[in-house]
């Protein structure tokens, strides 16, 4: 089986639960063009003016539907807007400008270069600005020979990273966006051709998914906060994402040298949490004579920084002494290192000496290790962290520090000896994955200094992974997800209340009432169960208790 192959598994197969609405909506959109394609072929004649071509149904309601679909401030189906806005400005200037219908038509006819090329023309020349995002959704749109990666800058990243990893071959065409698409959409269908869950739409998600999971430069961003309202699934997703990077890290370099229950940790933070817990501290230890002493213990996040960081701490001597030509970590590969196997323990680096490429750098091939601090904000975060917040700045050897308990560590509880004293560092391989619900009254303790260390992602509820999930589980239940959708939005435009407050889907998954419950008797058990003690509590002491809840309970159906 192919990496490649093995890299959609984790992606898309292994996940499809959780793209199938956007695949659902892609299809759906490109369909909707394909229909209005057809109805220009059997009458060549007609314009976008033309009221023939619209059927609500099949195609588009009519002309301004069409271009709210293709060009909205949000999803058109393919993909988002991104930073690319169409105004109702905009929109006016093009809407009935006869160049410019004519320029979308040949596009959706015949989704060539030639017409991609003029369609972005025409749009610089009536909109008065360049809008690649829009014009490439446009033409994804139009055809599946490109992918849902319309923003050119992204999808070279996930281009180069397929280069270098010898996963497509050497590219000689032309260096646009339209070119390498139809390029490497070939490659990926030639590549994954007879694995069951994949098709067209498909395949050109797991293009994104792999700019976001693998090719994307904020991964080099080693702290990440995963945030939203409660029931998101963050803790869930935290541990899938972890999971499957290292099994993509396993099977690319075939590695037996770890495991996953190694690689990974769990902490819950809570308010009486400590540096002692998570760094190191003095706690009672019984000798051999079964008398209680104090002594210095690692806790749960040095443990794991010694763990990961032993490849670096081996190196260190080397890097010191100036041996590796003054290179840093980052730049190491495995042929730096090659002259200096005989200083270095063979029980770490068996496995990278004897892989065939010699050029991969030593960042990809030592394995990602993971600690996951679930509710990360519930503690006293400066006190926990300490002077760690210097040390996930600046990692490797380089930001090494003495901590506050230095002076009692030893060569068991010491990280790195370096001038005569133990320090610590945080190596570069270890992943710091936070999750905390906003609507806790203890978002505060994140001060800014640590906001800025760490990269933040939203997780929302998501109405189409529970449809898919209640689809799977019981068909008599899926308009629950629809209930919630009409509850988060009546809870959204709630002036005391707002996004953070939302339900999230997991409240309304793996339910545990009988399957053959009715639908209404469901509704009205999770509601009284799960959903209404929650909201009361949101809403306790606003003085709008009951007018609040009556509104949400008519928009959950109650």
């Amino acid at each position: 089986m192919s990496q490649l192959t093995n890299i959609y598994r984790y992606l898309i197969t292994n996940r499809i639960h959780e793209r199938q609405q956007w695949r659902n909506e892609y299809e759906d959109i490109v369909q909707r063009i394909s229909n209005l394609r057809g109805v220009f072929q059997n009458n060549l004649t007609y314009d976008l003016d033309q009221p023939e071509l619209y059927n609500s149904s099949h195609t588009f309601k009519d002309k301004e539907d069409l271009f709210w679909r293709m060009f909205a401030n949000k999803s058109n189906g393919v993909s988002s807007n991104g930073q690319s806005v169409f105004s109702h400005n905009s929109r006016s200037k093009v809407i009935n400008d006869p160049s410019f219908l004519q320029a979308f038509k040949n596009l959706i006819l015949d989704p060539s270069l030639q017409n991609h090329n003029d369609f972005e023309i025409i749009w610089k020349q009536k909109v008065g600005q360049n809008n690649p995002v829009q014009t490439n959704r446009a033409t994804a749109a139009c055809t599946l020979d490109v992918t849902s990666t319309v923003d050119s800058g992204k999808f070279n990243q996930v281009f180069g990273w397929l280069t270098r990893k010898n996963l497509i071959s050497i590219y000689t065409g032309n260096n646009n966006w339209y070119e390498k698409n139809i390029f490497v959409v070939n490659q990926l269908r030639t590549a994954l051709n007879g694995i069951n869950s994949n098709d067209q739409y498909w395949c050109n998600i797991f293009y994104w998914e792999m700019y976001e999971n693998l090719a994307n430069p904020f991964n080099l961003k080693k702290q990440l906060v995963k945030y939203g309202a409660p029931g998101t699934g963050k803790t869930y997703k935290a541990k899938e994402v972890s999971n499957m990077q290292f099994a993509i890290w396993k099977e690319e370099y075939n590695a037996s040298t770890e495991t996953y229950d190694e690689v990974h940790k769990v902490v819950q933070f809570h308010p009486s949490y400590s540096y002692e817990d998570f760094m190191e501290g003095l706690r009672p230890v019984l000798d051999a004579n079964n008398q209680a002493h104090l002594q210095l213990v690692n806790g749960i996040f040095k443990t794991m920084c010694i763990a990961a960081g032993k490849w670096e701490v081996n190196v260190a001597p080397l890097m010191i002494k100036g041996e590796l030509d003054g290179k840093k970590w980052e730049q190491l590969d495995i042929n730096d290192l090659l002259p200096h196997k005989a200083k270095l323990d063979n029980m770490l680096w068996d496995y990278i000496f004897n892989t065939a490429d010699k050029t991969i750098k030593l960042t990809e091939i030592i394995p990602p290790y993971f600690i996951i601090i679930d509710e990360i904000n519930r503690a006293e975060l400066s006190r926990v962290f300490g002077e760690l917040m210097y040390c996930l700045e600046y990692r490797g050897i380089n930001g090494a520090i003495e901590t506050q308990y230095n002076q009692l560590n030893t060569t068991q509880t010491g990280m790195i000896k370096l001038g005569g004293t133990y320090k610590f560092f945080v190596p570069h391989n270890l992943f710091v994955i936070g999750t905390m619900n906003t609507v806790d009254r203890s978002v505060e303790s994140f001060d800014f200094a640590l906001r800025r260390r760490f990269r933040w992602e939203e997780v929302k509820p998501s109405i189409g992974l529970l449809r898919y999930h209640l689809q799977g589980n019981n068909q008599n239940w899926v308009s629950l997800a629809d209930n919630l959708r009409k509850l988060n939005e009546a809870i959204e435009k709630e002036p005391l209340l707002g996004k953070d407050f939302c339900i999230g889907h997991a409240y309304l998954m793996d339910l545990g009432y009988a399957s053959n419950t009715t639908y209404a008797d469901v509704r009205k058990l999770i509601w009284e169960d799960s959903i209404s003690p929650l909201l009361e509590e949101y809403v306790r002491g606003t003085g709008r208790e009951q007018e609040i809840l009556k509104t949400f309970a008519k928009s959950f159906g109650v």
